[in-house]
């Protein structure tokens, strides 16, 4: 008798079931310390099985990556829900941006770790967290043109330069450097960005209308 054949319904659980089982064991030991044995073994089942739905470790730690950066995009998504001028939106929603990078990885020490690596290695996971942030940066900026509280501009040149001009502040590599920085800390962090905010939204609204 063959084997049951596996649903797409069941495979979809199962990946799930990997995917999950991972990232506890990346959260408790670390991403490193971590080998697709140890997730089998977690879980049951052997690494062959393991394969038949991620060709690798890197693999797990791409979905994984997605999950996290897709919670980010939320809770700052969250953020535009109130109403108010573009210029409140934007910063309300970059200071929103910045917090939940920082709550959700930099406070989490072995998670920062594997989205590091990712970063590292510029998997497109990364890539398109970055390019529906800069797009939703765009939207803001064309609403704030349409209604002429912001000068007119290339909106897609503008978003770009401005997701670049925050990297230090959302970017967990370059966040965490600022946070351990002894001179820095995470007061001053803060009010580095409202200063960096109040140069940038200020040249976005000068000129004329």
């Amino acid at each position: 008798m063959g084997r049951k054949k596996t649903t797409a319904s069941d495979a979809a659980a199962i990946k799930l079931q990997i995917i999950e089982t991972a990232e506890n064991l990346f959260r408790q030991v670390g991403y490193a310390k971590t080998t697709v044995t140890d997730i089998a073994k977690t879980l049951g089942m052997s690494q062959a099985n393991i394969y038949r739905y991620f060709p690798s470790k890197a693999s797990i730690n791409e979905a994984i990556c997605d999950r996290l950066v897709h919670h980010i995009e939320t809770q700052s998504w969250e953020s535009l829900v109130q109403d108010g001028s573009s210029t409140e939106r934007l910063k309300r929603f970059i200071k929103e941006y910045h917090r939940t990078v920082k709550n959700s990885i930099i406070k989490e020490r072995r998670l920062y770790d594997m989205v590091a690596v990712a970063m590292d290695e510029h998997w497109s996971v990364i890539q398109g967290h970055s390019e529906r942030i800069k797009d939703l940066l765009k939207i803001i900026i064309e609403q704030g043109m349409a209604s002429g509280e912001f000068r007119r501009v290339h909106s897609d040149n503008m978003a770009k330069a401005l997701h670049g001009s925050l990297a230090v502040f959302i970017y967990p590599s370059l966040l965490e450097h600022e946070i351990n920085d002894e001179d820095n800390g995470q007061d001053r962090l803060e009010a580095d960005l409202d200063q960096l905010l109040d140069l940038l939204l200020h040249g976005l609204c000068s000129g004329e209308k």
